[in-house]
């Protein structure tokens, strides 16, 4: 039960990884700021987004598997 209310949704998670990709692109790029959707995405948003998706990967791999 705590998983189900602990774990962030699929949107969330997407969004997560979205800024994740892009923040990784940028530092490719050699930019250390990237705009995501209009939105300035700082260090706080990255890290924000790194433990959402270490959280929401945790708990699919805590899951148990599927026969």
């Amino acid at each position: 039960l705590a998983n189900e209310v602990f774990t962030p949704n699929e949107v969330e998670v997407d969004r997560a990884r979205s800024i994740i990709t892009n923040m990784e692109q940028a530092a490719r790029e050699g930019k250390g700021a990237v705009s995501l959707n209009g939105r300035l995405i700082d260090a706080a948003s990255i890290r924000q987004a790194q433990v959402l998706v270490a959280k929401a990967d945790q708990i699919q791999a805590a899951k148990p598997k599927s026969k």
